[in-house]
């Protein structure tokens, strides 16, 4: 009986997946492939092959400010969009010169994975406060250095890790960005004693010391300045963006007393 009802299970979410496929194909919103393998340069940018509900997947280390937000059940469907706007939409993305360009793309293909936006979201405040374009707008950008893509070089870098401090530092803006990227996950790092003393030094087994550059897939210009009229500048072709592959986001832990507000969108003026 057991055996059956696990059969039973696995040829229905068979047919699920199929239908599903057929859905996204249908309406073009297709996610990418997953991404299978990491060369050693990849990993010091932060990929890694982990475990993700017993399988082996590519995982991708963001800021610890992205940490409530990947968090939360209801970012998925964002997750989703990023992916399938693009390797499904990645013409219609690319040609998004502004912001309001943007939000334009963004209403037009909200409802693919979020059928019932925007009408039940006034009842979940942080679905409300999460699923918008500019958030969406946000996590493509390089300044915040969670989407896979251009490097920046020369941005920002730590030179004295938190993770280590005891007690746990307050965060302080004169020495570091809420985009910066410590590598501190327990997958991330070992640790080994030195030859030449007592002391246990680190060892990253994904990642770097001083962290990576910004990394994404747009800037925007001026955005405090010109609102919804602000100009975005894509680092990637459409065809190169249609090439990217899936990859699961793993957020650093939060090594700060205080936790600096993701919300904020400061970092995009410069």
């Amino acid at each position: 009986m057991h055996d059956e009802a696990i059969k039973n299970h696995a040829h229905s979410n068979e047919v699920f997946e199929r239908r599903m496929q057929e859905w996204r194909a249908k309406n073009n919103w297709l996610l990418p492939p997953m991404k299978t393998e990491v060369s050693k340069d990849e990993q010091t940018r932060g990929f890694y092959i982990g475990k993700d509900d017993d399988k082996d997947v590519v995982k991708y280390v963001t800021p610890y400010s992205t940490e409530r937000d990947l968090e939360h059940k209801g970012m998925e469907g964002m997750v989703n969009m990023m992916w399938c706007l693009v390797h499904s939409r990645a013409d219609e993305l690319v040609a998004c010169k502004t912001v309001a360009d943007f939000n334009a793309l963004f209403e037009q293909t909200i409802r693919l994975e979020y059928p019932s936006y925007p009408s039940l979201f006034s009842l979940q405040y942080h679905l409300k406060r999460i699923v918008t374009p500019r958030k969406l707008l946000w996590m493509f950008s390089q300044k915040a250095n969670m989407f896979p893509g251009k490097a920046r070089p020369g941005t920002a870098r730590w030179t004295v890790d938190p993770t280590n401090l005891y007690p746990a530092p307050l965060f302080n803006p004169n020495v570091y960005t809420k985009s910066m990227v410590f590598f501190n996950l327990r997958d991330c790092r070992s640790a080994t004693i030195s030859s030449r003393s007592a002391h246990y030094e680190t060892v990253y087994l994904v990642g770097a010391s001083g962290g990576r550059d910004e990394t994404g897939i747009c800037v925007v210009e001026r955005l405090a300045q010109f609102g919804d009229g602000a100009k975005i500048r894509w680092l990637l072709s459409a065809q190169q963006l249609r090439k990217m592959e899936r990859v699961v986001f793993v957020s650093d832990c939060c090594p700060f007393r205080q936790f600096v507000d993701s919300d904020s969108d400061d970092g995009w003026y410069w």
